[in-house]
């Protein structure tokens, strides 16, 4: 009888580790697909009445620096202004002024994103699902105090539908 265990020992072993390892590949490609099903989700059109506030308005905070913990600072930043941050972390893009990349660069939620912080480019590269992303570099200003952010428009604006029910989701990286 023990001779039969210690001959299967190894290879129900085996086994085990492979049927993890698998498990794990799956989910990990389930979780990819979800992430590319969230971004390709295109907007809709909501009425925000005459001004864009921030709890409207869904961000990614990407850090574009050399050091580290600049996107953790400025997600912490936009939360406490009710901005919807839904990830953080570091960017494969350096840049050296902050760059604020949304749908078009006029577009309301990314103007009001850019209102937060001093030295500002804005960018558009036509994204579906009206996400702004906030690219850090490492010497960066937050605006010092400022006011409870807010943007008039005219008319209805196109946001992501990705809210939960509460300001500050707990699903960020």
């Amino acid at each position: 009888m023990r001779q039969a265990i210690r001959v299967l020992k190894t290879p129900v072993t085996l086994i085990l580790l492979l049927a993890i390892l698998g498990f794990g590949a799956q989910w990990g490609y389930q979780q990819i697909r979800q992430e590319d099903a969230v971004r390709d989700t295109p907007c809709v059109i909501q009425d925000v009445g005459k001004e864009l506030t921030p709890e409207k308005v869904t961000v990614r905070v990407l850090n574009g620096g050399e050091a580290g913990g600049h996107a953790k600072r400025t997600r912490e930043f936009l939360l406490a202004y009710d901005f919807w941050v839904i990830y953080y972390n570091n960017s494969d893009r350096r840049v050296t002024t902050t760059t604020v990349v949304g749908h078009s660069a006029d577009d309301p939620e990314v103007q009001l994103v850019a209102k937060m912080f001093n030295d500002v480019v804005t960018e558009g590269d036509g994204r579906i699902d009206h996400v702004v992303d906030v690219i850090v570099p490492t010497k960066y200003q937050e605006r010092e105090n400022p006011e409870k952010p807010s943007i008039a428009v005219d008319g209805p604006v196109c946001l992501p539908t990705i809210h939960s029910s509460s300001p500050n989701p707990s699903s960020t990286v």
